[in-house]
């Protein structure tokens, strides 16, 4: 889970977390990856803060050529989607 800069959705709320799954993920992959996302709220529990509820998903689809580039890396595709988004991760 990313904690990102807070995305206001009208009507849905206020986004502070980000989740990427790489879902549709083949073996040989030929046209690319599709990467779901999931724009989580904040909720707080004896003072502690964390992801809630879903207030936005989606999916993105990465070209072969972006794919290619992953390697062994996951912050590449954190840092892809991230940009893809138009997010700002924070630290947490």
């Amino acid at each position: 889970m990313i904690k990102i800069q807070d995305v206001t959705v009208p009507g849905k709320g206020t986004g502070k977390y980000l989740n990427i799954l790489a879902d549709k993920f083949p073996i040989s992959p030929t046209n690319g990856i599709s990467i779901s996302w999931l724009l989580l709220d904040e909720g707080v529990k004896d003072g502690e803060s964390y992801p809630s509820e879903v207030i936005l998903k989606g999916t993105l689809a990465m070209t072969q050529e972006t794919y290619d580039q992953w390697g062994t890396d996951d912050s590449y595709v954190i840092d892809w989607a991230l940009t893809e988004l138009g997010f700002t991760e924070v630290e947490p």
